[in-house]
């Protein structure tokens, strides 16, 4: 790799592998090339290798094998000056209860090497842009979920940070506080690199543009968003129509024995349909629409149903889990 493609590179990771105590392999061979600006959602069910690949990312974990790269520097456990260039929040994070918003973050910042004149001006900005003004001097023992989530935001930006790295950070907010959450990631990433995971897909809908999906420790998908659901079987169609309803009714009989459509069902003047698996999308549809025509029935509109972030991971899941032992075989032989 050439030395000015790796320059835009925040975060690479090449045959990263995790494995506890001989016995469970939580991260296998995953292979990642996170570019500067990247907003990365890290998708995959309980135990599937999120926070362990996290963990390895921030230099908390050593590498079973394989290794991680950080803004074109090995990360390892005693990477202390390399990690000051990220901001991290782990799932439920934890703070000190009988310190204040004020006195915690004044501790981090002296942590980060801060002088008074640069942490002071900074802690009280990051405790203003998190609405923890007003309970900046109370016990954080007090605090709800949400204004914990907001200080741990506060945290992992004090020392201004090029990455952030947060891990489940809607988790346990009510939808208030998490509205709140997810249009703070929208600012920050118009000038920052972020890594966010969450069990929430909807989430990652929202304010990612890239994906990376694991699943038993493996990576099975790692591009756009808009390429993650573009795996997904676009099948499903819903038309709304315009016409006399005699003619509509006439137009799907004549539908239903095309060989391209598994379902063809009329609610009103609702068309709803189901191509078979092995179509070409645009010629079922393109005889579709000419059968309105012939009816001179209008089509007023047409979308794909559950093109969503979330249809399209469970699809990916459930398209890999039944490859099983097909996929190693592939991979040697490549």
């Amino acid at each position: 790799m050439a030395a000015d493609q790796s320059t835009d590179l925040v975060v690479e990771t090449y045959k990263l592998t995790k494995i506890y105590q001989n016995k469970q392999i939580a991260l296998n061979d995953v292979c990642l090339r996170i570019e500067r600006g990247t907003v990365l959602g890290l998708l995959g069910s309980n135990g599937a290798g999120k926070t362990t690949l996290l963990r390895l990312i921030i230099g908390l974990h050593r590498p079973t094998a394989g290794w991680v790269n950080v803004f074109d520097k090995n990360m390892t456990p005693n990477s202390a000056q390399l990690r000051r260039k990220i901001g991290y929040i782990p799932t439920n994070p934890q703070f000190p209860k009988g310190m204040t918003p004020i006195t915690y973050l004044d501790y981090m910042a002296r942590l980060f090497g801060l002088p008074e004149d640069i942490r002071k001006p900074r802690l009280a900005s990051l405790i203003r842009a998190v609405d923890l003004l007003g309970a900046s001097g109370n016990p954080i023992s007090g605090f709800s979920n949400g204004m914990t989530a907001r200080l741990a935001v506060a945290a992992s930006l004090i020392n201004e940070p090029d990455l952030l790295i947060w891990d489940e950070p809607t988790h346990g907010l009510d939808p208030e506080a998490r509205r709140s959450m997810l249009e703070l990631i929208k600012s920050l990433s118009k000038e920052k690199t972020l890594i966010v995971s969450s069990h929430n897909l909807s989430d990652i809908d929202e304010v990612c543009d890239h994906a990376a999906v694991l699943s038993h420790g493996q990576l099975i998908f790692y591009g756009s968003l808009q390429d993650l659901k573009g795996r997904m079987r676009k099948n499903h169609y819903e038309l709304d129509l315009e016409g006399d309803q005699k003619s509509i009714t006439k137009a799907v009989q004549t539908i239903k024995t095309l060989n391209e459509f598994k379902t063809v069902a009329l609610k009103q003047k609702k068309l709803e349909i189901y191509l078979n698996d092995d179509v070409v999308a645009s010629t079922a549809l393109a005889n579709l629409f000419m059968t309105l025509t012939d009816s001179k029935i209008n089509l007023l509109s047409i979308k794909s149903i559950g093109q969503q972030t979330e249809e399209a991971f469970l699809d990916l899941v459930e398209q890999e889990e039944s490859r099983g032992f097909a996929r190693i075989y592939k991979q040697e032989a490549a």
